[in-house]
């Protein structure tokens, strides 16, 4: 009685294997998790700003702590730029890869998105699927430098993406033998700058200081080199007699860095004029002076070279000295003195 339905039976078998084999090819590839450390800069968005960008291109929240691979993005600050860096390791916490970023600008924002795209690119070609790429947004990446090292990769050669197949994409790159040469030292930038000052306790009231200074930064560090001089500030008697103050320093200062803030440790040495006014036998004398402290400053860039910097300095005078008018004490400076300062500088490059 079955032989007339044999033919029919057929059919629907045939389409049912059909219909199989397509869901088979459209199944979607296993999701891809990384347990992620990120060390930012001062002042740069945090870890969840970062995760919350990797999550909207890839669609799902690739990060879990328990994760056998581990990424590490740090960012970190560069005198008036930014560099950025993404490094890879295996389950057995060997080094697998990396990826550098540069920002001239200094805009931490703008980077972090930039480095946030290149990592769920990286985590969805890892995951198998090469049907889709989260696209940049326009203008993210126009000022970031990037480049990228594979420990499988020679220095000339190119990792192919679109001709390798998905299941060579499911492991980082393995680590070879032969570890990553460490990256040479940036050289110092040289910097030229000037600066108004107030100084207080210098002269029995505040007084205005110019400054000139050079400068030479490492990426923490810097060494600054300083002429200074003040106006010429009189102060008198009741009678109208006074006497004429004018400072002539040289200073030098070493600072670090902490992101855009600095701390510095400061020495000024020069001489002090000293010159009667307005009395009967004016006389003149310079002596010497020299002071040492501490200085706090906030640096801001000014696009790419240009920056400017705020600064605070607490200070103890080594070398007092007493203005007198007719043989009378009329002042004497203070143990401890202070100025606060705004400097303009360029770096040259």
């Amino acid at each position: 009685m079955l032989a007339g339905y044999t033919g029919p039976l057929i059919c629907v078998g045939a389409v049912c294997l059909s219909l199989l084999q397509p869901a088979r090819a459209w199944a979607k590839p296993a999701a891809f998790f990384v347990a992620l450390e990120y060390e930012p800069a001062p002042n740069c968005p945090g870890a969840e700003a970062l995760e919350a960008a990797v999550v909207a291109r890839l669609g799902y929240d690739p990060f879990a702590d328990d994760a056998p691979h581990h990424v590490l993005v740090r960012i970190a600050p560069k005198a008036s730029s930014l560099d950025g860096r993404i490094e890879w390791r295996d389950a057995d916490g060997h080094w697998a890869g990396d990826q550098s970023f540069s920002m001239a600008s200094g805009d931490c924002v703008r980077l972090t998105r930039t480095m946030a795209l290149a990592l769920a690119v990286q985590i969805q070609l890892l995951r198998g699927d090469s049907r889709a790429t989260p696209a940049a947004e326009p203008g993210q990446a126009s000022d970031a430098k990037s480049s990228t090292k594979s420990a499988a990769e020679s220095p000339g050669e190119k990792t192919p993406v679109e001709s390798t197949p998905p299941s060579a994409r499911v492991e980082p790159p393995a680590a070879s033998a032969v570890q990553p040469a460490p990256k040479p030292d940036a050289p110092p930038v040289f910097a030229l700058g000037i600066g108004p000052a107030i100084g207080f306790g210098l002269a029995p009231y505040p007084i205005v200081i110019g400054r000139v200074f050079g400068q030479l930064a490492w990426s923490r560090a810097s060494i600054q080199l300083a002429a200074e001089a003040s106006l010429p500030a009189t102060f008198r008697r009741a009678d109208g007699a006074g006497v004429s103050e004018q400072l002539l320093l040289l200073s030098v200062a070493g600072c670090e860095a902490f992101g855009r803030w600095n701390g510095c440790v400061v020495m000024d040495a020069g001489s002090v004029g000293l010159a009667g006014r307005d009395i009967d036998h004016p006389t003149s004398t310079h002596l010497p002076f020299v002071d040492a402290g501490l200085r706090a400053g906030f640096s801001q860039p000014l696009g790419q070279r240009a920056f400017i910097n705020a600064h605070v300095d607490g200070l103890v005078v080594l070398t007092r000295w007493t203005a007198e008018l007719d043989d009378v004490p009329v002042w004497t400076t203070p143990r401890v003195a202070a100025a606060i300062g705004i400097d303009v500088g360029v770096q040259l490059r």
